[in-house]
């Protein structure tokens, strides 16, 4: 039966309502470049205020910034001195907050508050020029948000953590190049395309230097981007302008070595790179397809609007096809549970154009479910970080669960709250957070400080290294920040000077928690270590001190 007249009419007027609504006027633009200038710096500020979280689940994960941090303090280059794992520019982060802080642990918070004012106004000066003004209204809220929430993606909002940071700061970083190389340019302004490429070559050496594997995506997608964009001399000039501005001071600060760092990044290419083949992707898109599915159509739908070209629907399609293979890579080689972050930045690209077809003075009915299609693609993940933000602050304020802290003054700034088992499901270690792990890292400090000798380095053999930063010690030359499945499997053994490094004392621990079967298999391959090289001297319920034999 054929809907009345009426109900027709009605359901054009609604969306029509709609379209121009989302369109705007030049002087609604303005007025919501100022609401959007102030809710990027509100949202600068709730980082600020939240700082260090309290920690809900992975409480352990914080020792691998702190220890990192107090090493390039100490002296100590990233990759070259030390098994990081994650790049330098990760590290130099959080070095600098300590700094700021003198030497306390709610400096991470200020590096927090660096990056995500750094990585939300960047996208502001970026995306306003090249974006019409609802989707760049949306845009720099996703990106902002995302570098903000403090929670690691995959996992509930309410599962507060300061783990992998570096992934969202990835993510947000790479959304900012994917939005950049494949939003329509302006043909006739030299100046944007050459300061466009500067912006992405600028993120492809950051994100080299945050994490190698966000930046050979990041290349690729601006390599890609290249021959498809008229003026493409301009922008590689301002690429490779960009990529030096960065790239040749961290190589001086590194002094060069290259070949260190080539090392750290094979060792990890072995590890991760094990369970990376195709069947892997194909499976792992399979398992994302209602997430990949919806931004898919939309590209197909978009790319069929009147006015939008054939070349830029197949630019389009592509776009969203990097998006959708890319992520899929970064989450088979993160320690994510699901979400495609780079999805909802192919969704704003997506959302732009559809935004751009809409003619002027005009509000056609058929654009408002592109729209909204778009808007529920970026809105979904969106969201979930706002609502990641707030359930922190006010979980800071209004502190529903105990929290216990640390001794050390320069520790109490971190609250660490017993892991319950998540909503969701996924992994809830009841060792590596509250009342359990502090029990457990108060009496390592005290075993340390009862036989340590001054100027003694320690190291836990943990999955981090809560004792040189909780003592203060000067760190070991050498040795990695973190003892677990992302730098180290019975395949992939690292060098045993890699891992331990020069360190004088070693704490083994004698009760269980996550990574123990990396302690094992690195135990297994040098067995020489622990009762050979080091001897034990002291011993507690649940820690076992060994000294180097040469000391």
């Amino acid at each position: 039966m054929p809907r009345p007249r009426n109900v027709r009419l009605l359901g054009e007027r609604v969306f029509e309502g709609f379209v121009s609504w989302w369109a705007g006027s030049r002087d609604t633009a303005r007025r919501d470049t100022r609401v959007l200038t102030v809710l990027l710096v509100l949202v600068c500020a709730a980082v600020a205020i939240v700082g260090v979280p309290r920690l809900h689940i992975f409480g352990h994960d914080i020792f691998v910034s702190l220890d990192g941090g107090w090493r390039v303090l100490n002296g100590q280059r990233p990759g070259v001195d030390f098994y990081g794992q994650m790049g330098p520019v990760y590290y130099l982060l959080h070095a600098v907050g300590l700094w700021l802080a003198g030497n306390n642990a709610r400096g991470l918070g200020y590096g927090s508050t660096l990056a995500t004012a750094l990585i939300s106004f960047w996208a502001f000066f970026v995306l306003r020029p090249r974006m019409k003004p609802a989707p760049f209204f949306v845009a720099c809220l996703f990106l902002a948000l995302l570098a903000a929430a403090p929670f690691p993606l995959g996992f509930t909002p309410l599962q507060a953590a300061f783990a992998m940071k570096h992934n969202r700061y990835g993510y947000a970083l790479t959304g900012l190049v994917l939005l950049e190389s494949f939003l329509p340019q302006d043909a006739g302004n030299r100046r944007h395309r050459f300061a466009g490429g500067f912006s992405t070559g600028l993120a492809c050496a950051l994100l080299l230097f945050l994490k190698i594997s966000f930046g050979l995506v990041a290349l690729t997608i601006a390599a890609v981007s290249l021959p498809l964009r008229s003026g493409s001399r301009i922008r590689l000039a301002g690429m490779v302008a960009g990529f030096a501005a960065l790239s040749i001071p961290m190589m001086a600060y590194l002094r060069f070595d290259l070949p260190a760092l080539m090392r750290e990044y094979r060792l990890l290419a072995g590890v991760k790179g094990g369970a990376i083949d195709a069947k892997a992707v194909v499976v792992r898109l399979y398992v994302d397809r209602f997430e990949i599915a919806p931004v898919v159509l939309l590209a197909a739908l978009v790319s069929l609007l009147p006015g939008v070209p054939v070349r830029r629907g197949f630019t389009l399609m592509l776009a969203v096809a990097m998006a959708a293979v890319a992520g899929t890579l970064l989450l088979l080689t993160n320690t994510q549970l699901f979400g495609l972050p780079l999805l909802g930045a192919a969704a704003l690209l997506l959302l732009n154009e559809a935004t751009a077809a809409v003619p002027d003075g005009s509000a056609p009915p058929h654009v408002a479910p592109l729209l909204a299609m778009g808007l529920l693609a970026v809105g979904i993940p969106m969201s979930l970080d706002a609502v990641g933000v707030a359930a922190a602050m006010g979980d800071k304020f209004l502190r529903g669960k105990p929290g216990y802290r640390l001794h050390a003054a320069h520790l109490a700034s971190i609250e660490f709250v017993d892991c319950a088992t998540p909503l969701f499901g996924g992994p809830c270690s009841p060792n590596d957070n509250g009342q359990n792990f502090i029990r457990y890292t108060e009496e390592g400090i005290a075993l340390v400080q009862a036989n340590g000798r001054a100027g003694e380095s320690v190291r836990g053999m943990g999955m981090s290294n809560p004792f040189s930063f909780a003592t203060l010690r000067p760190p070991s030359h050498g040795g990695g920040v973190n003892l677990s499945g992302t730098n180290v499997s019975p395949a992939v053994m690292p060098p045993k000077k890699l891992l331990i490094g020069d360190v004088s004392l070693i704490l083994a621990p004698k009760f269980p928690a996550t990574d123990r079967d990396t302690l094992a298999a690195f135990l297994e391959a040098y067995p020489e270590l622990l009762g050979t090289e080091y001897l034990q001297v002291a011993e507690s319920a649940n820690w076992i001190l060994y000294r180097r034999a040469s000391s």
